[in-house]
């Protein structure tokens, strides 16, 4: 039995540019500050420009395979000593066709028939000036 139920909701935001690889991590613990595992848990993320948007900008999983019928550009998987660890990697090849601009994303868990969103993140993405 994973627990899914026991993950917060965590709220942040992130500024990553149209030059580089989007690499973020974050952990999810207890009030005492015990890792809250993600075994068993399969993870999906989408942005867009707003929760209304149509357009999707980047669509990451933890497993592989289309995501509502939108192929992956990106991944998320589970790691660290307590697997509690959310680690995301976005290419650099996906983030160099993203307009720059403000962005909203969200982290679906999904687990013995259940979906709950961990993570909220307000994305900035700005102009590389290396290019």
């Amino acid at each position: 039995m994973s627990r899914i139920l026991d993950l917060p909701l965590l709220s942040f935001s992130v500024e990553t540019g149209t030059n580089e690889d989007w690499t973020d991590a974050w952990a999810y613990v207890d009030v005492n500050g015990a890792p809250i595992s993600g075994a068993g848990i399969t993870l999906n993320m989408m942005m867009r420009a707003t929760a209304d948007a149509a357009s999707v900008q980047i669509v990451a999983s933890s497993v592989s395979g289309a995501i509502g019928g939108l192929p992956l550009n990106g991944a998320l998987v589970w790691g660290g000593t307590g697997m509690n660890v959310v680690a995301l990697a976005i290419p650099v090849d996906t983030m160099q066709r993203i307009p720059p601009g403000s962005y909203v994303a969200e982290v679906l868990a999904i687990a013995e028939g259940r979906q709950k969103v961990i993570a909220t993140i307000a994305v900035t993405i700005v102009r590389g000036v290396v290019r």
